[in-house]
């Protein structure tokens, strides 16, 4: 009597991995892009001083000029809540 031969199962391929896993690398090399191409990294810096000038008269952070506290937030911050937003299940009606 034969037995019946035992299949290997294939776990399921988890497709928001794969999605979280593109995301990081789109935004890798968009970092890369920001440090090495000058008009980007240009459009960057306004948006900071922006950030800025709104830290300022909001008094969460004094912008001296020398040290900039909207740097970080424009350069990670950003595209982390956008990150949120697209990877965040959404209701639907």
């Amino acid at each position: 009597m034969l037995k019946k031969a035992q299949t290997m199962q294939i776990a399921k391929s988890n497709s928001r991995l794969h999605s979280i896993a593109l995301f990081i690398v789109i935004y890798t090399i968009c970092q890369a892009i920001v440090f090495f191409v000058h008009p980007v990294w240009q459009l960057m810096k306004k948006l900071s001083f922006f950030i800025d000038d709104l830290l300022n008269t909001a008094k969460i952070a004094l912008a001296d000029g020398e040290f900039d506290p909207a740097g970080l937030w424009v350069i990670f911050g950003v595209p982390l809540c956008k990150c949120l937003y697209y990877f965040l299940p959404h209701q639907k009606n």
